[in-house]
């Protein structure tokens, strides 16, 4: 995490360091395909049971806008405000008892060291009839790097800080009932990865791939069970931004 913070830090160094070079501002629209990692929380008696929930895919759209420089023939900087949401449907969730939290899913049994036989250590109940979505409006200050390969392309490099608001809405399961109904605001960031083709002066089609992190969600169960977990994603996102 460190070595994120000096990456950003430097970006946001090199575009404000080339008070020569020529400015411009840029408005774009971005959106794409968000793929949320497992979310777990606890429920049951005392929080004894881990619900683990998996997704289908989803979709991430924001706009943003911000400052870019120019005339570098091998790098140029931008520092942007992104707004968006991003949003995914739960496929199934899995109900775990057991007195082994990792992994959750099909690990080994425990075995009595003395009798040898399996021990009972609860059951994990895989629910696929589920419904509900997980979701979350954020918005993020970025620090971008464009590396130049050619007169018109680049590599893009950068990492950005954001707050958001998630919602797991009305998460439930067959025979459960909902287990999960709240929101909270928390922090968070992003890594972003990608190549952009400039076919015009003022226009930019991008490419990129963005890891986003929320950290230290706290919510609680409709049983009254409170939890603190993170909320990760894989998002490929196509970008158009004009130049002004």
């Amino acid at each position: 995490m460190r070595q994120a913070f000096s990456a950003v830090a430097v970006l946001i160094l090199l575009v404000l360091a080339t008070p020569l070079q020529a400015q411009s501002y840029y408005i774009g629209v971005n959106g794409g395909y968000s793929d949320f990692r497992d979310t777990r929380f606890a429920y049951g008696d005392g929080g004894d049971t881990r619900v683990i929930g998996s997704y289908e895919g989803g979709e991430t759209v924001s706009v943003s806008i911000g400052r870019a420089s120019e005339g570098s023939s091998t790098f140029n900087g931008r520092t942007e405000l992104e707004l968006g949401f991003q949003r995914d449907r739960v496929s199934s969730m899995v109900f775990d008892d057991t007195t082994n939290e990792e992994p959750a899913v099909d690990d080994d049994p425990v075995i009595d060291e003395e009798t040898g036989e399996v021990e009972q250590e609860g059951s994990r109940d895989r629910v696929s009839d589920v419904s509900g979505q997980s979701e979350a409006a954020f918005g993020f200050a970025n620090a971008i790097g464009d590396f130049s390969l050619t007169s018109s392309t680049a590599l893009v490099g950068g990492f950005g800080f954001g707050l958001a608001e998630v919602n797991f809405d009305q998460h439930s399961a067959r025979g459960r009932g909902v287990v999960m109904d709240e929101s909270d605001i928390t922090y968070g960031y992003q890594l972003i990865g990608g190549a952009v083709w400039q076919p015009f002066s003022v226009l930019d089609l991008e490419v990129s791939y963005r890891y986003r992190s929320w950290e230290d969600i706290s919510m609680e169960a409709t049983n009254g069970v409170k939890s603190n977990f993170s909320m990760r994603s894989h998002n490929l996102v196509g970008s158009l931004r004009l130049r002004f």
